[in-house]
């Protein structure tokens, strides 16, 4: 089968992006946008091992030491994870996150307004207990990670608008029926992706070698600051991490040790600064998309939308993401990885426990 608008191959692959006819933009016009607040703060990223599958031919007793070779293995990556989370959450909490991207939509509801789409007002709302979808609205979620080295802080913003009044109808063409997720869902969704500035990677000497063991022990304290001891709980997981620290070469995850640091100088001056450049940039690219009426093809190529400040946007061009926007630095000397596991600082854990509490006792 054939590549390109209105075409899939297989009949079942099309784009996840998907823009609004001019119909929907002429009915439109100024709408309110949704900011659906962000509740795990920025999250940490690590690359959580398992060694189940070597286990597996030994029934149970190959899944209890399988298990417990897991829990040594991850408990260093684990506990440093959540101690990087936990030290960005000091000094940019969620409250802090929801309001700068608040802010900056704001600023795109204070400009000259154009023919179209365009942002009405904003307003906030806490989806961890809502239920359904949100209609006519523009509503955003987003996502703050950082790498498994911490180098990149990748920020992912989600923008959907559905309205029972505005149904969406798929302008790709199928052989036999049209499939379900193509007959129903919002009437348009795009997802906009920051990149930040990468950080270089810390050349290991003699002396970072020592910050790192002493990085480590940090990280194995219990609240008394007690390090584990022969025979408990840790003990055998802190030896690991120690004899790994010690040896010629840095993990990605003991690089993220120095990085979070980067992050964290100066009050958080770096991060916050790339935190508002990435909102910047969501908010005036969602209001610009929902203006443009092209449909993604598997078949494009990526678009170079802008160019400055050693920053490149681009429209992706081909594949399921075709559409989608991304926004990165013009000097990445490396590829940036985000594991398969995030760690969320301790309070943000507690807060959206505490949410979720709050909505069951309030309908009880």
């Amino acid at each position: 089968m054939r590549d390109g608008v209105g075409w899939v191959r297989d009949g079942a692959q099309y784009p996840a992006m998907r823009p609004l006819t001019q119909a929907h933009i002429e009915e439109m016009g100024p709408t309110p946008v949704v900011l659906s607040e962000n509740n795990n703060g920025v999250e940490k990223s690590w690359f959580y091992t398992s060694t189940a599958s070597a286990g597996a031919a030994y029934g149970l007793i190959g899944a209890l030491v399988t298990t417990a070779m897991d829990a040594i293995i991850n408990a260093g990556p684990s506990a440093r994870a959540q101690k990087a989370a936990n030290e960005v959450a000091e000094l940019m909490p969620v409250d802090a996150l929801n309001a700068s991207l608040a802010a900056q939509l704001r600023l795109q509801v204070a400009a000259e307004g154009a023919a179209g789409v365009a942002y009405s007002d904003v307003q906030s709302m806490q989806r961890l207990t809502a239920e359904g979808a949100l209609e006519d609205a523009v509503e955003i979620n987003t996502r703050y990670t950082l790498s498994e080295d911490s180098s990149t802080l990748r920020v992912i913003a989600y923008a959907v608008y559905q309205n029972a009044e505005v149904p969406y109808a798929t302008p790709y063409t199928f052989e036999g029926s049209v499939p379900r997720p193509e007959r129903e869902g919002p009437a348009y969704r795009n997802t906009f992706t920051y990149y930040s500035t990468q950080l270089p990677v810390p050349t290991l000497t003699p002396e970072l070698r020592e910050r790192l063991v002493a990085s480590v022990e940090d990280s194995a304290r219990d609240e008394a600051g007690v390090l584990p001891t022969e025979g408990s709980d840790g003990y055998s997981a802190l030896q690991r991490e120690l004899e790994n620290a010690r040896d010629d070469r840095l993990t990605k995850d003991e690089i993220a040790i120095f990085l979070t640091r980067e992050w964290l100088r100066d009050d958080g001056a770096l991060l916050r600064r790339e935190i508002e450049q990435a909102h910047a940039f969501v908010a005036r690219y969602v209001v610009l998309d929902m203006n443009r009426t092209a449909v993604p093809s598997f078949a494009g190529q990526d678009e170079l939308l802008e160019t400055s400040d050693n920053r490149v946007v681009r429209r992706i061009g081909a594949g399921v993401e075709a559409g989608s926007y991304v926004s990165s630095s013009g000097d990445v000397t490396s590829f940036s990885t985000y594991g398969n596991t995030i760690g969320i600082a301790r309070v943000h854990n507690e807060r959206i426990d505490e949410i979720r509490s709050a909505s069951r006792r309030a309908t009880r």
